[in-house]
């Protein structure tokens, strides 16, 4: 039988090299012929190590007419060119154009968006980028959607028909044992350690991050909280800094460079607490992967948390600063609450989002499509 031949198209990283890494591991490449277009230099290598062709596309990350017409007939060309059976689209800009590009070339094409693009902004970009969701919308064939909530803001706020809207929720590879990784980050310094991973943009909160390490360490000069993913778009680098200078805890406060999925594995096995104060969410990998690790885990009340986490049972929901710092507090004077609510979140990761279970229904899209 033909091999389905599939490209993928993205310009971000993060969340969506997790999914494509998690994909290309995982699907059954006798039967499908992945490839990926971006411009990012972390999937050009991650191509190279899987075997997988890499096109260099170039795009803008903000929204520009001219540089976004441009990418359009570049995708279009490269479509044209490739002649894939579908074009996978992922994130808001790759999304955007590619749909638009994929429509012109006549090719059917599954848009993910790893969190819906208006939810990022407030006021009037908030409604320039709702309004392209609902000019994208024309384009689309099919949406992917990584959790309910994603889904739901497709269907319900820009207007997507449920038949067109599909629900594979993210999922990791869930070994039989754990797995045995190389050092590459070194200990940890304090007694106690609270840690969150991300970028030091607004969608994931840094600065209440700061402000929950403050709560937290001036009750208990024992906890350090530690912060993995700077340097990468750090687009509130010296805003997170000024507020640690401001509340006098930077000999407990620790920005930790990005790095790779090994050095994510390292920081979560030596973490007490994972926290993930995020604006709003697709469905983050880090908390699957915190959870995973049996880290309790404590989160803010978004899309993305919501659909993962019920509150007291395999993890806890917040809203405000000082409702994460009690609940620190608590876990950390009551060791086995946070041990029993750290392995009812590796359980609910092993049932729920198991990507060998999962992996069979993205196949399904793609051969039905």
């Amino acid at each position: 039988m033909e091999k389905i031949k599939v490209l993928h198209i993205t310009q971000s990283v993060g969340g969506v090299e997790t999914y494509l890494r998690q994909v290309i591991q995982n699907i059954d490449r006798s039967k499908f012929d992945l490839s990926i277009a971006s411009c990012e230099p972390s999937l050009e290598k991650m191509c190279a190590t899987y075997e997988i062709p890499y096109h260099h596309i170039g795009m803008s990350r903000g929204f520009n007419p001219f540089t976004d017409l441009v990418s359009v007939f570049k995708i279009r060309s490269l479509i044209k060119k490739q002649k894939p059976a579908l074009v996978h689209l992922h994130s808001s800009k790759a999304g955007f154009v590619g749909r638009i590009g994929a429509k012109f070339s006549g090719c059917k094409s599954l848009f993910t968006p790893h969190g819906v693009s208006y939810l990022s902004f407030t006021g009037f970009k908030r409604i320039l980028f709702f309004a392209l969701e609902l000019i994208g919308k024309k384009f689309t064939y099919k949406v992917l959607a990584i959790s309910q909530s994603e889904a739901n803001r497709c269907i319900y706020e820009i207007g997507h028909k449920g038949e067109n809207v599909y629900v594979i929720p993210n999922s990791l590879t869930v070994p039989v044992v754990p797995v045995l990784v190389p050092d590459k980050l070194g200990e940890l310094e304090g007694e106690i350690k609270i840690g969150t991973i991300g970028r030091l943009t607004p969608q994931k909160n840094p600065l209440q991050f700061a402000d929950i390490a403050n709560g937290v360490i001036k009750g208990n000069d024992k906890v350090h909280f530690h912060f993995l993913g700077a340097g990468f778009h750090d687009h509130l680098g010296k805003e997170v800094k000024d507020r640690v200078e401001y509340h006098g805890i930077g000999n407990n406060f620790h920005l930790i460079e990005k790095g790779d999925s090994i050095t994510a594995l390292n920081f979560l096995r030596q973490i007490d607490i994972f926290i993930l104060p995020s604006i709003f969410e697709g469905l983050p990998y880090a908390l699957l992967e915190a959870m995973l690790e049996g880290v309790p885990c404590i989160v803010s009340k978004c899309d993305g948390n919501n659909d993962v986490i019920d509150n007291n049972d395999n993890g806890y929901a917040c809203l405000i600063t000082d409702e994460f710092v009690s609940v620190i507090t608590k876990l950390i004077a009551d060791k086995a609450k946070a041990k029993a609510i750290g392995l009812a979140g590796q359980q609910y990761v092993k049932d729920r989002h198991d990507i060998s279970n999962n992996i069979k229904t993205l196949e399904k899209i793609y051969t039905e499509m």
